[in-house]
């Protein structure tokens, strides 16, 4: 069974990919963003550990606020170039955008995942300067996966129980508000996610690790270790009470957060601001969590 499910893994993987074309066919680069790419942010010669670097055109004067995009895929399929249109319509808001890629399931556990993040975020941070961004002012985006990955990202940064528990080094690179675009941020309960993945991303035995209290997004201390959150989701988006039973836990932590919900239309579906970009509400999930961050 593990065996069929890998080749399956591998088979949506190269799915996506080929329809990535298919969709980019039909869209046009916004003008007024220079994009540089697959820039190694780590010496191993993985292809994965890659990222972009989004910057508006004539801005070499000025030093930018930072957002950080991780993409989403649900942590098995996905990679940076699909999150171009995304990315480069963020920087058009005035920011310095880094998309970042990182290994994928069943390559990797998620605790190499975060590695992958923090090596990222840490090669960021050196060159931050360098490049004309605000080290006081940086973000970070994702959506679906992504939105879990950078959650959990920013949850260990500030604990040292939970980085403990996943037995990863964090970033000293400081983010000050998360933007998460209709997150999976439940990975083990008892629906098509929970039933088969958890096993892949935490490892076999994980219920008797450290991290298994964690595997749960609402744990207080991780609740706790978060930056301020916006939310986002849509009465179409399939993982919609993912994002809203978080939201409410949030609440009851009393953490700082926004939620926005869009209401019934079918083009607005999961994660649509980064599937279709140049839809009219696509732009205004960009100004409202840009309008959110930039309070932090």
């Amino acid at each position: 069974m593990g065996n069929i499910l890998t080749k399956q893994f591998y088979r949506q993987r190269k799915d996506f990919e080929d329809s990535c074309a298919g969709r980019d066919a039909g869209l046009t680069f916004p003008e007024g963003v220079r994009c540089s790419t697959d820039i190694a942010y780590a010496d191993d010669g993985i292809k994965a550990h890659l990222l972009d670097i989004y910057r508006p055109e004539d801005s070499q004067e000025k030093v930018l606020p930072v957002i950080i995009n991780v993409h989403g895929g649900g942590l098995i399929i996905g990679n940076k170039e699909f999150n171009r249109y995304f990315c480069a319509l963020l920087c058009k808001k005035g920011f310095l955008v880094y998309s970042i890629e990182y290994r994928l399931i069943p390559d990797c556990l998620i605790y190499d995942q975060l590695a992958d993040v923090f090596m990222a975020m840490d090669y960021i941070k050196e060159r931050l300067a360098a490049d004309g961004g605000d080290s006081s002012h940086v973000y970070m985006a994702g959506d679906s996966g992504g939105a879990c990955l950078i959650t959990y990202a920013n949850a260990i940064q500030n604990s040292t129980n939970i980085a403990r528990a996943a037995n990863v080094t964090p970033s000293g690179l400081r983010i000050n508000a998360l933007g998460l675009i209709s997150g999976m941020f439940y990975t083990s309960r008892f629906d098509k996610i929970g039933l088969f993945l958890p096993k892949y991303l935490y490892g076999r035995d994980y219920k008797k690790t450290p991290f298994a209290k964690y595997v749960n997004p609402e744990n207080r201390e991780l609740l706790n270790s978060l930056a301020p959150v916006w939310l986002v989701t849509s009465h179409n988006d399939f993982l919609r009470r993912y994002t809203t039973d978080f939201e409410k836990a949030l609440t009851r932590a009393e953490r700082e957060h926004e939620l926005v919900v869009f209401p019934k239309n079918k083009m607005l579906t999961h994660a649509f601001s980064v599937f279709e970009p140049f839809l009219p509400e696509s732009s205004a999930v960009i100004d409202m969590m840009v309008e959110y961050l930039r309070k932090f």
